[in-house]
């Protein structure tokens, strides 16, 4: 999946070749799949998809007739800059660099000098997008003039060379369309889910078997000539501790206890036993559910510019709000960020805007269906002003407390479990949420 600086140059040939009498030609589409950006274009009779890596061994750029399916695509802050920046623009053909693993393209909008730029460091992607004299560059989220584009990519790659001797792939966006599909099909998990389940039968039959010697020991018990031995606490398998300075009578008295929970064991591995013998039948034959694995979205080597912050009276930049009858609080920057988890029960539900920098907050209640759908748009769309984003389709993510981490050495960072997923559309928040 690591593209090397002939393959590149490759692409660049194949890609080129799509240019006849226009120099320039629509760029109509784009989407984001969490390893690829993926720009449409519209040739005479033809249209075709550049697939941009977004680094972490998904590097290099690609061309297909096939643009991602909608299983894959992912909204994120990189799509929304593409569709702001060069959808509806006039693209060119592409050049690569001789010193960087770098590919630059040129484009027209109301402005017939501009240029934009895609390349790596350290896995990372990183852009550059220059517009009359102007340059903007990911890796530092800053403007500049007076410099080229070339010039600027050296001082951030040191300015010698980074082509050598590579080694070469045979990749192609075919596998990794194969191996996509992979994973949302049902079968693998089948077979994933079958294998599972008759290891937990073979779990549960083992347990039963030994909860099932109760009648054993209970026999031993109230045979006639049975006596304990001094050394004696294993029977048939249990281990029984006793405590110091027990009689005969009491010792009998926690083993038969022990007899009692292996009782009580029997009758719950029986119902367990059953109910997954018919779970398992049910996977063989497809009768089963399972949620498509989410993947990570690979985030480019892109810093936001600071915004400043907004003072509020308090020792964190944090608000509190009302929704319905509930209340809740959202963290306006990453240190309130972590702080917030500290704030609710482990049981109240968090919320965050997917793939992207911004607000967290917390409604206090244990119960999600409270909130309707108009409720959760409000939240999604609070999230959305207070995060400073511009997105009208909001995806939010959302989970109790207790499935929310923070990741060691990066504030306001946090890992989620058993996270579920909204597309909410942006709603007048204000009329539905009351902030304090």
């Amino acid at each position: 999946m690591i593209q090397t600086h002939q393959q590149l140059l490759t692409t660049s040939e194949e890609y080129n070749t799509l240019f006849s009498k226009n120099e320039f030609y629509p760029l109509q589409k784009a989407y984001t799949t969490p390893h690829f950006l993926v720009l449409g274009l519209r040739f005479p009779g033809r249209n075709v998809a550049l697939y941009i890596g977004r680094g972490n061994q998904y590097e290099g750029i690609f061309v297909s007739d096939k643009f991602p399916p909608s299983y894959l695509r992912v909204q994120d802050r990189l799509l929304d800059y593409a569709r702001k920046y060069l959808v509806g623009t006039r693209l060119g053909k592409m050049e690569v660099d001789e010193k960087h693993f770098l590919a630059l393209f040129h484009f027209k909008n109301e402005h017939t000098d501009n240029s934009f730029a895609f390349g790596y460091k350290d896995r990372q992607l990183f852009f550059v997008k220059q517009n009359k004299e102007e340059i903007y560059t990911s890796w530092n989220g800053e403007t500049s003039s007076g410099k080229t584009i070339p010039d600027l990519v050296d001082t951030l790659l040191g300015g010698k060379p980074t082509v050598g001797i590579e080694k070469s792939s045979s990749w192609t966006l075919e596998q990794y369309f194969t191996d996509e599909q992979k994973k949302v099909s049902g079968k693998p998990l089948q077979k994933k889910k079958e294998k599972f389940l008759e290891k937990k039968l073979n779990n549960i039959s083992n347990d039963l078997s030994s909860a099932e010697k109760w009648q054993l020991i209970e026999e031993d018990l109230l045979s006639e000539d049975f006596e304990f031995d001094e050394e004696q606490n294993n029977f048939h398998g249990h281990k029984v501790k006793f405590g110091s300075h027990l009689n005969v009578w009491q010792k009998r008295d926690v083993v038969f206890g022990k007899v009692k929970k292996l009782k009580k064991a029997e009758i719950i591995l029986k119902t367990r036993l059953k109910e997954t013998d018919e779970e398992l039948s049910k996977v063989k034959v497809g009768e089963f559910e399972f949620e498509v694995t989410k993947e990570k979205v690979i985030a480019p080597l892109w810093q936001s510019s600071s915004a400043p912050k907004i003072k509020h009276n308090s020792e964190h930049n944090v608000k509190n709000f009302m929704i319905k009858n509930l209340y809740g609080t959202i963290s306006l920057d990453a240190e309130s960020n972590d702080w917030l988890r500290s704030q609710g029960s482990k049981d109240h539900f968090w919320f965050h805007i997917e793939d992207y920098p911004g607000a967290h907050c917390m409604v206090k209640t244990d119960d999600i269906g409270l909130l309707s759908g108009e409720d959760l748009s409000a939240i999604a769309s609070m999230l959305r002003d207070y995060s400073q984003l511009e997105i009208t389709v909001i995806p939010v993510m959302y989970s109790q407390l207790k499935n929310v981490k923070g990741l060691k050495g990066a504030q306001g960072k946090v890992t989620v479990k058993k996270a579920k997923y909204l597309r909410c559309n942006y709603v007048s928040w204000k009329e539905i949420i009351t902030i304090g």
